[in-house]
Formats: C-alpha cells, structure tokens, sequence
C-alpha cells in the first residue's frame, strides 16, 4: 500500500470509527427509552452453554456466514451491541487497525461457534465490527456446531429465551418425558413455567401413592400425567380452536395458564371447574361475536380477560409513557446513566467467589445508603391498645429505635391460635400503618388483616415522614439527612431491620420464620432490607416501580434513590443479593413499569436457574389488587409455613 493510500485507509478508518462510536451512543439509548423493541445486548456464550448444556462441538469448516445471525461473544458479549458496534472507547486503535486490514488486504476468516440459527464469535469480534460498518452481508469463518437435544438460539434470541430452553432442559431431565413419552412437545414461551409443571407433576404423584398405597417414582407419575391428564387437556384445547386467538403462544402456554387459574375460575363460578370446562368456556366466549374490548369489560362473565396477557401486542392497552427528548437535559443524563459500565456487577460467580461477590456488594450498599444499623440486644417496646377485629388481635405499640425515636406501630394476630407463628415484617411505603391494619382505606396498601387471619404475625411500623410521623414530608428528611451521607432509604430500612430485632424476641414468634413483604415504595424497601439481611427468609416484592428500576416513573420523587448505585451495579444486582432465598415479584397486567421490573427480573432470575432452584423465584402479572394479597400468602405459605428448617433456604444444591 502506498503512503498515500495508508493516509487515506488511516483517515477513513478514523471516520468509520467515529461513526460506529455514534451508532452505538444513539443505539443504546433508543433502546433506554423505548424507542426499539430490538434486542440490543450481545449474548453470552458462556450463559448459552451453561443453560443449555453444551458439551460437544463438531467441526463444520470454512463457511460464509450471514452477519445478521452474529449474536453474541465468547467473553466479549459487553464490548459490543447486538449489531457489533463498539462499546469500549480504548478498542479504537484496535478497530482501526483492522479497518486499515480490510481497505488493504480484506479481513481474514474468524472463528465462530453455531448454536441453532445463532452464531457467537470465539476470535474476531473486531472483524465482524469492522465488517458491518463497511456494509458487508457475509464474512468468512471457520465455525464449530453444538448440538442440543432442546432446539438452538434464534438469531433474535434474547435473555428470556436462553431460560425457557433452560428450564426445558431441566424439566426433560426431571421428568424424563423425552425417553418415556419420545412423542411429547410441550413447548412453552414464558420462563417460570416449566418449573409450575413439575410442581403440578409432583401432586399428582402424591395423588397417586395415595391412591394406590405405593410409592411411584417421579418419573412413572410424569408419564401417567402426560397420558392421563395432559394429553386429554390438549386435545381439548385444539378442537376448541381457541389457540387461534393467541398467536405466537403454544398449546401447552395455554394448557399452563389455564391450570394456574383454575382456583380463580371456581371462585367465579362456583364449584370445582375442570381443565375441560375451563377450556370450553374460553373457547365459547372467544367465539361470541363482539369487540374485544366487550369481552375484556365482562370479565366477571368470561375468562378470556385472563389470557389477554398471552397476546403479543399490548400497545392498545398499555399506558402512554412520554419519552425525553434525548437533545434535552434529561435525555442526555439518560442516555448517560444507561451507557455507565457498573464496575461490580454480577459475573456468574460460584461458590466462594460468589459469596465474596455477595458480601462485598452488600457492604458497597450499606455505604452508599449510608445505613449504620446494629442488631440490638433487647427492643424496648410499649404496648398501647389492644382489641379483635375479623378474628385478627390488633395491638397498637410504640417501637423505640435506634436513635431513640418513638415509632408507632401495629402487630396483627390470629386472636385464636395459641404457640409460635411465622412473623411479617410490612413496610407501608407510601402509606401508613393505619391502612394496613385496616383502620383506613388502603386500596394500593397491603392487608395486614388478610396476612394475619392466613395464620401470621404481621408487623408494620410507621415510616418518618408518614403518618404520626408526618409532620415533616419524608422527601425533605431525605434531602437534609444526605448532607451527613445518609438518606430516608437508610433510616427505614434501619427501623425495619430493627423491627425484626423486636420480633426475634417474641415468644409467639418463630424466630428463624420471617418474612418481608411492601407495596410500592415499601416493596423497594423489602427488596433492599431481603438483600442487606439474611434473617429474612421469604419475600414478596409488590409493584414496586422506584428509580432503581425505572427513573421516569419517579421523576420528582427520587426517595428511593440510592446515590451512585449505577456505578457499581444495577438493580437486578441488588435483587440478586437475595438468592437463593424466596423471593416474588408481583405486578400489575399491561403497564410500561411492569415490563420494565420484568427486564430486571429477567437479569437477576438465571442466577436462581445456575444454584438449581429456580422455584424460589416467581413475577407474576396480576389485574386485581385482591389476587396480590392471595399469591403473597400463598407464597409465604409455601416457605415459612411448609418449610419447616427455613435454614434450608440459605444455600442451594448448586450454589
């Protein structure tokens, strides 16, 4: 090459760069303000083999292969976009050196290992970079193929697909469908619900020992269910010709959605209702002639309302949700908090490292809340009034904390249950303590009542700034307690946690049963006292939409802001910190802030799938506020009343 040819390959390089550097800027924040539903994240080939389980390869030689079907990297899957533009502004150099390569000579074959329809780079990310901004269609590779027994990655693969084949994976290990029934094709689209299949098949094996007064494998009962019930459901759901109304979803999505609900339909209806019954009325009501919007508003009389969520396309229910400018102040700032690198996010470490990982992050936290919380030897506490409503003791209390304010609060009980229960801890959020004890009305408020009559004892303290407490708004609190390097969040959680001190030394409380459950703010502060403090062994996060997950629904109100987190971690990170005790999300249907908590939810769920427990871990999307309270109960039922060594939930089989 020529000198003047080098110049000018050095000069457009330059440019090339530049430009890609811009497309990446512009990329990212489309996608930070939802201006894209394109995935944008490369994908982790780590993450795919290890969810998938891929141990073979077979060499397939040298190819031309589509650049459109490169969808991740081995190692490198941060440095880049989906679309391989430059994330890291050090690899300029690079890049350009090997933009110079292809206005020289060309670029070399890379290495590339194929997984179904999708391709992950193992030498050469640059390259294909380099070759998509230069507008090529194909470049030449040396390529590897893994085989799995559970199908390949699309090529528009993103994080929720990589778990739902995961948890094929798993259930065909636990169920061992695939040798017993080679026939079988339950496809599901949704993660979490291969694991509330093998739930059900453990029932039914149950059932069946008693019945027959034998003991039956796992294995023969997930046979006998797929012939005897499963199958039978299916059918029915295919001659109905309902799946029609659903496109995109699977007959088995369905046969799940339609089992899930089953307790709800019978309270609508009256009765037992049979998957059979249940799939014929949803098959009666989508063939009525009508809008759909009809058939929504008469959900008391149909169940179609209950599967509208499996449609595809929500835009004509959704809240509109105006997005910044990005020429404006808070479109930059936006664009700036998304494109940050967290420098201790959660690297799929196991084992001691993990826990290092875990401990680290939790110390990180207390310091950028500024929490000074210490166990307290004894709580000293004044029982104020007392008296039985619905079956439920409500005693009134003054809670004296650390700093020796008086904190009002309630504990709620089965006024006819003698011995020790498993206690609640509620954070009001929002709200104060009056409505959860149902002194006040509290629609967006968690029932104490309910909790308590389900056989708990539940606390609520009041929080400052609300309430009794009210007299200053706890957002100025916030602002003057940041000029010591504190915050509202810290003083909160502080009280909670010292809540739980109180609770340990009750004599009607199993110590080692407790749990945490709030509604809006109140649930960012029992995600965060779950992730600070393993006395807590179950927990229930109820729509809970704070700046950790989604900084426009709080413009204005950033009391639950925690200062600097995003330059160490995200909040799935945070959430992470729970694992791999309990924990549910709940949430309402059809709202931009659900999809938002889901997107968390999704990046914190694999670390659940890795320790094999993924059944500790739930989101759910609910239309009533009554069916919240329900799944809460349900769930602490399932792991602070069944459970009877919580100890258990401190570790899991692969952690």
């Amino acid at each position: 090459m020529s000198e003047d040819t080098s110049m000018t390959a050095q000069s457009q390089s330059r440019e090339k760069w530049n430009q890609a550097r811009r497309q990446a800027f512009y990329q990212r924040l489309s996608s930070a303000l939802g201006l894209t539903r394109q995935p944008v994240s490369l994908l982790s080939f780590e993450d795919v083999q290890q969810k998938l389980r891929l141990t073979q390869s077979a060499y397939r030689g040298l190819q031309q292969v589509p650049l459109s079907q490169i969808v991740g990297s081995v190692g490198r899957y941060h440095d880049f976009t989906r679309t391989f533009l430059p994330l890291v502004e050090g690899d300029g150099q690079r890049w350009r050196r090997v933009a110079e390569l292809q206005f020289d000579s060309g670029l070399p074959p890379i290495e590339l290992y194929k997984v179904g329809e999708a391709y992950f780079v193992k030498d050469g990310n640059h390259r294909v970079s380099v070759a998509r901004q230069f507008g090529m269609q194909t470049i030449e590779a040396y390529v590897w193929e893994y085989q799995t027994p559970v199908g390949g990655v699309s090529a528009e693969a993103e994080l929720s697909e990589l778990i739902v084949k995961a948890e094929y994976r798993a259930f065909l290990d636990h169920t061992e469908l695939d040798v017993t029934q080679p026939d079988q094709n339950i496809i599901l689209t949704e993660p979490g619900m291969y694991p509330e299949l093998e739930l059900e098949i453990e029932l039914y094996r149950e059932n069946l020992e008693r019945i027959d007064g034998e003991p039956r494998s796992y294995r023969d009962a997930a046979s006998a269910w797929y012939d005897m019930i499963y199958t039978t459901a299916i059918e029915i759901i295919k001659e109905s010709g309902v799946l029609d109304q659903f496109p995109g979803r699977t007959e088995a999505d369905l046969y799940v959605w339609v089992s899930r609900h089953r307790k709800e339909l019978a309270e609508r209806y009256g009765g037992q209702i049979s998957l059979r019954d249940a799939v014929a009325q949803i098959a009666e009501t989508q063939h009525r002639p009508g809008p759909v919007e009809r058939v929504m508003q008469s959900a008391a009389r149909s169940v179609a309302g209950f599967f509208q969520s499996l449609a595809h396309d929500r835009a004509e229910s959704e809240e509109l949700v105006v997005q910044p400018n990005p020429d404006e102040p808070l479109g930059k700032l936006l664009a700036e908090v998304n494109g940050w690198v967290p420098s201790m996010a959660y690297r799929g470490q196991r084992g001691d490292e993990w826990r290092q990982w875990r401990q680290s992050l939790r110390d990180r936290l207390r310091e950028l809340i500024g929490l000074d919380y210490v166990p307290a030897g004894h709580v000293h506490v004044e029982q104020v009034d007392s008296s039985v409503v619905s079956g439920v003791e409500r005693i009134a209390i003054r809670l004296t904390a650390a700093d020796g304010l008086v904190l009002p609060g309630y504990v709620l009980r089965p006024a006819d249950v003698d011995g020790r229960l498993p206690a609640l801890l509620v954070y009001p959020g929002h709200g104060t303590i009056r409505q959860v004890a149902g002194l006040e009305a509290g629609r967006n408020q968690v029932d104490g009542l309910v909790l308590a009559q389900a056989g708990y004892l539940v606390l609520a303290l009041e929080e400052r700034g609300f309430g009794e407490l009210g007299k200053v708004d706890h957002v100025a609190l916030d602002n003057i307690a940041r000029l010591i390097g504190r915050t509202w969040l810290a003083t909160a959680i502080g009280d909670g946690l010292r809540g739980l001190d109180y609770l340990q030394e009750r004599l009607d409380v199993k110590p080692e049963h407790l749990g945490v459950i709030g509604h809006g703010a109140g649930a960012g502060l029992a995600l965060y006292s779950a992730a600070l403090d393993e006395r807590i062994r179950a927990t229930v996060i109820d729509n809970y939409v704070g700046g950790g997950i989604d900084p426009l629904e709080v413009l204005g109100h950033g009391c639950d802001f925690v200062p600097s987190l995003r330059r160490y971690v995200e909040l799935s990170d945070v959430a992470r910190l729970i694992a791999p005790r309990p924990v549910m999300f709940v949430y309402p249907m059809r709202r931009p802030s659900t999809r938002a908590a889901r997107a968390m939810f999704d990046k914190m769920r694999p670390t659940y799938e890795a320790f094999s427990c993924p059944d500790r871990t739930r989101f759910l999307e609910e239309e009533d506020r009554d069916r919240n309270m329900v799944a809460a109960r349900n769930w602490f039922a399932r792991w602070l009343i069944e459970e009877e060594d919580t100890s258990v939930l401190l570790w899991a089989a692969r952690e």
